[in-house]
């Protein structure tokens, strides 16, 4: 029988109590029941000989990590370190040593080396060699040389190439790669064009660079001076030589401070001490029962340890279980299994990124009881901070302490970029205004949990014919034939909206759902909404469900709906997370703000089955205090992804439909008053972005409606929206057909358009695996039922629509030659066409043809700590056409246009802020325009569902370097078609597309749309020609030196 040291058994020891914390059962005291566990269940999972359960329980009684008291047991908190597992980095190959520490609380070997940097790579190649160095008057520092210039006026700079060794070198050439035309290079002894010259001890030889350009711009070159000293190996030493040409604006738009990239920091364990806040009062009613439970759905540490460790030999077996279920096709028999390790996959990543937001050495003020923090950011949602949201913070000065006192700081509201918290009276009793704190970001849990009960309760509740349909029952739930009166007469001349309404209403698809796909401008709203209302009129016992992921969209249906249907039968329910005010005042009369109590309401079971419609958001960023729940755990991660989405999002809604029929005079008004009082409105923290919002959909799963309460659930923008985020509308609420013991079962109907922008994800392994394809894309492209054939699509199943009232035609050309097969048309208008108002237009390199393609060679920067990039070469030219837009007055050819018709889109949020400053600030004439702050500026997530008069696109990549880099983080346009497909699909009569040609041209999508602008006579700007062969060749160079990942 082996022998176990004190501090052997302490190791089984911890991991005994990690695994009690990784199953749930850490408040586990009775001696008994831990014996038992430890045998039964923790023992038998290796063959390594351990301690039995006393002499463990000794050790950590020793070592002060367990109390015992006769036959109770408690462990105590022992010191906490975050570890993160950061899924884009590569394992390294001692992670052992950091899952290990992990466990014990102890620091990592001294041993663990990230592998080498590019910035280390970068380093060896610009430093001096054998005393020979590059120099400039110009010298930036890094490597780089750069000097203004002004356009059109010639100038030449000098590069001393310097011998301080004590041997005489060979200068064997000077070799530019990558040369922008505007700069050539000379010299009296021709290096520059390939000759060698001896550089004696002590001898200086120049380079002459001259730059000319027309525009302004950034032009730069990659110089390779190559040497040889005998008799060691050839040397070579590299600067990167750069010419700009600005105006005041770009300047002023200039990086505020150096770029300084992201050092994630390994935390040293420290025993932490929480002082809890002051929660904001809870401005919520709730008679809503919750009759099913939501579990906490934590991650197992295994799992987090087992992407720190990566395929190695230790984990080959974990990493390959893991492997296996993730690569497995998903089936009725996996379902929850592989959502539950994808779903934890995005949390273990969303731990990793909220860390990017963490502050340190940041004041705060007073004012009243509660102190404010200012967080640069916290307006676009980075990190998205609510009401009822919390953080941590500890004093600077005491960021070394053992143990560290955080303070748990509860947010009671948001202003712009002020925070206003409640924390603790101990911190108050100590707070001098602008005493320094570090402060670390949450992220709620919530919307995970209740996707992972979705996903649970989607096989329970037998969904397996509505997940993976199979054929159609054939049964119509209409008795004769379906002669509607159509609400929206303009269907009439459509047939492919019609052909989907008729086919919903009469439900021959179920158990299958229904698949409308809308490409941009064709309607797919307009139908969805005609066929709930025709669902409505045509089957009196129907109570339907209409979803969406963000709150503009749910709005939306909300306001088209009660155009035709009395808001006393229409009920938006909404959270308390969203401002009143941000509340559309037309649908106000709709939702569940209760006037007399001025709170929110969630109304009992009993009141909501009066009612027929209900209007709600899918999952987004739900909070726990709406939802009547006690505040879930609580773990670093962004609001983003599932829990936010970057953008747009925010509460959910439902709309009730009227509980007496059409013409029900008598008891509708004396109804709707009663319930106008006790729900009406509510509010959001505004900032309508997928980052304020609550899932209402999971509060009436909660509530264990009986089967078949709804009868029909309908989710708009379908493909924005995770599978299991979807099911969350549909598990425990929509009941499938079955042609023995449900014939009338429920219908499901998804709109979207699988080809634009999808959910917003983290984790790398989570969407290479499948939780990035929407529940309405997973169908398209892998069930038979919805796939196309030669002859189109199965009408019984989907429709494809087809007519785009949007877009000018040749804006809709490319996107529909690239997306959607060529199959859309631009649909003709007997009146004026606003597609066609800038045909015109003096601005535009051709007339008749409203695209402008506008090259620009400009610079990729970055600034403080934000990764995030942005082109001021850019910026120039999108000001000068918003100028000449904005103040024509009907001149050139250009109508008249306000800033709210017009829209600029880019792909960076650095780029995004850089332009709202130049609009709002910094241009002398866009600042004093009437209504310029309508003129929105936003990603192409923010626009996605919207359309613009005119839209301006900034591209911002100017350099090949980096996109790699957007390929692996799916950032910018490059190498993300959809993304392309939704910012041109915005325009519906001019699109300006402002950009860098060559980088550009690297992706098949652009190219096609460059070459399109080219042979229409639309192009303009910065000379365009295919890449040069230099610059593949310095491509191979920077590949055969691992410079280019």
């Amino acid at each position: 029988m082996p022998r176990f040291s004190v501090a052997e058994a302490r190791l089984w020891g911890d991991q005994f109590v990690q695994f009690l914390q990784d199953t749930g059962r850490e408040q586990e005291s009775r001696r008994d029941t831990l014996r038992s566990i430890y045998n039964q269940e923790f023992r038998v999972r290796t063959d390594t000989k351990t301690p039995n359960f006393s002499c463990i329980l000794y050790a950590l009684r020793v070592t002060h990590r367990a109390q015992v008291h006769g036959e109770s047991v408690h462990f105590k908190k022992g010191k906490r370190r975050v570890v993160v597992a950061d899924q884009y980095r590569r394992p390294r190959m001692n992670a052992e040593a950091l899952v290990s520490a992990s466990a014990s609380g102890q620091e990592p070997s001294s041993g663990l080396q990230a592998p080498q940097s590019r910035a280390k790579k970068w380093a060896e190649l610009i430093r001096g060699k054998h005393g020979v160095d590059i120099v400039s008057e110009h010298d930036q520092g890094n490597g780089h040389i750069r000097f203004p210039v002004v356009p059109s006026e010639p100038r030449t700079v000098t590069v001393l190439v310097q011998n301080h060794g004590v041997e005489a070198v060979t200068l064997r050439q000077c070799q530019p790669h990558q040369r922008s035309r505007e700069l050539s290079f000379a010299d009296e002894q021709g290096a520059t064009q390939g000759q060698s010259l001896l550089l004696h001890p002590g001898g200086t030889y120049p380079i002459q660079v001259r730059c000319l350009t027309t525009c302004n711009g950034y032009f730069c070159a990659t110089v390779v001076f190559e040497f040889t000293k005998e008799p060691d190996e050839p040397f070579s030493i590299w600067r990167y030589i750069a010419a700009v040409a600005e105006s005041q604006l770009a300047k002023g738009l200039g990086p505020s401070a150096p770029f300084q990239s992201y050092q994630a920091s390994l935390q040293r364990p420290v025993t932490v001490i929480t002082e809890d806040g002051i929660p904001p009062d809870s401005s919520l009613k709730n008679e809503l029962e919750r009759e099913i439970p939501l579990g906490t759905y934590q991650y197992p540490k295994s799992l987090k340890d087992t992407i720190l460790l990566g395929p190695n030999a230790r984990a080959s077996s974990s990493w390959a279980t893991m492997r296996s279920l993730l690569e497995a096709p998903l089936l009725a028999e996996n379902y929850q299994r592989k959502f539950q390790l994808l779903l934890h996959l995005e949390e273990i990543q969303m731990e990793v990124d909220i860390r990017r937001y963490d502050m340190q050495d940041v004041p705060m003020v007073q004012d009243r009881a509660l102190l404010v923090l200012n967080v640069p950011g916290v307006a676009e949602n980075r990190p998205s901070v609510l009401k009822g949201d919390h953080l941590f913070a500890h004093l600077s000065s005491e960021r070394d302490c053992s143990p560290l006192v955080q303070y748990k700081g509860y947010v009671h509201g948001v202003e712009l970029e002020k925070v206003r918290l409640g924390f603790s009276s101990k911190l108050q009793k100590k707070f001098v205004d602008n005493l320094r704190f570090d402060v670390t970001f949450t992220f709620s849990r919530l919307p995970l949990r209740v996707q992972h009960r979705a996903a649970a309760l989607a096989m329970q509740r037998g969904l397996s014919s509505l997940l993976f349909p199979s054929a159609s029952c054939h049964k119509s739930l209409f008795t004769g034939t379906f002669q509607p009166r159509w609400f929206d007469r303009k269907l009439l001349a459509n047939e492919e909206q019609c052909r989907a309404v008729t086919h919903i209403v009469t439900g021959m698809s179920r158990p299958a759902p229904y698949l409308i796909f809308g490409p941009p401008g064709t309607g797919k709203t307009v139908t969805l909404v005609e066929a709930i209302k025709q669902v409505w009129t045509c089957f009196k016992d129907a109570r339907i469900l209409a979803c969406a992921p963000s709150n503009s969209a749910t709005d939306l249906l909300c306001q088209r709906l009660i155009k035709d249907i009395a808001p006393r039968y229409v009920y938006r329910l909404i959270a308390s997370s969203r401002n009143y005010q941000e509340v559309p005042a037309d649908i106000r009369p709709c939702c569940n703000w209760d006037d007399e109590q001025s709170c929110y309401v969630y109304l009992s079971k009993e009141h909501l089955g009066r009612y027929r419609i209900f209007i709600t958001t899918l999952v987004t960023a739900g909070r726990s205090e709406d939802l009547g729940l006690s505040p879930p755990p609580t773990v670093g991660g962004p609001r983003g992804c599932l829990a936010t989405r970057l953008c747009e999002g925010s509460p959910a809604g439902v709309q009730w439909g009227g509980g007496v029929e059409e013409g029900g005079q008598q008891e509708g008004p004396v109804l709707w008053r009663r319930m106008r009082a006790r729900g009406g409105r509510m509010a959001s923290q505004g900032r309508d972005a997928k980052a304020a919002s609550l899932h209402l959909s999971p509060r009436l799963a909660s509530a264990n409606f009986p089967p078949g309460f709804f009868s029909h659930v309908f989710i708009d923008e379908c493909g924005q929206a995770v599978e299991p985020e979807s099911v969350v509308s549909i598990a425990g609420l929509l009941t499938a057909m079955d042609q023995e013991t449900n014939p009338n079962g429920g219908q499901l109907v998804l709109a979207g358009d699988p080809q634009q922008l999808g959910p917003v994800l983290r984790s790398p392994l989570a969407i290479e695996h499948g939780l990035g394809t929407s529940l309405l894309e997973r169908l398209m492209l892998h069930n038979p039922l919805y796939k196309k054939s030669s002859g189109g699509y199965n009408p019984q199943f989907v429709t494809k629509l087809l007519w785009n009232y949007r877009s000018h035609e040749a804006i809709l050309r490319i996107p529909n030659e690239l997306f959607y097969d060529s199959e859309l048309k631009a649909c003709e208008s007997d009146e004026l066409d606003v597609r066609s108002l800038y045909c015109a237009w003096e601005e535009l390199p051709k007339k008749g043809f409203p695209i402008i393609f506008h090259g620009v060679c400009g610079e990729d920067q970055r600034e403080a700590k934000s990764p995030s990039f942005f082109n001021t070469a850019e910026i120039e030219v999108l000001v000068h056409y918003l100028k000449k837009l904005l103040q024509s007055r009907g001149k050139g050819g250009c109508p008249s246009v306000s800033p709210k018709e017009v829209g600029i889109i880019s792909p960076y949020r650095k780029q995004v802020e850089k332009i709202r400053k130049a609009i709002t600030s910094l241009d002398p004439v866009l600042r004093t325009l009437p209504d310029i702050s309508l003129l929105k500026v936003g990603s192409v997530e923010e626009f996605q569902g919207q359309e613009r008069r005119v839209i301006l696109i900034s591209t911002v990549r100017s350099c090949s370097e980096y996109l790699q880099l957007d390929q692996t983080f799916k950032l910018g346009f490059l190498k993300n078609p959809k993304r392309l497909n939704v910012a041109i699909t915005r325009a519906k009569a001019l699109l300006i597309v402002v950009g860098n040609p060559a980088v550009l041209s690297k992706d098949q999508h652009w190219q096609r749309f460059l070459r399109y602008c080219r042979e229409e006579g639309g192009y303009t700007g910065y000379p365009y020609e295919d890449e040069s062969p230099a610059e593949d060749g310095l491509a191979a160079d920077l590949h055969a030196l691992h410079l280019s990942n």
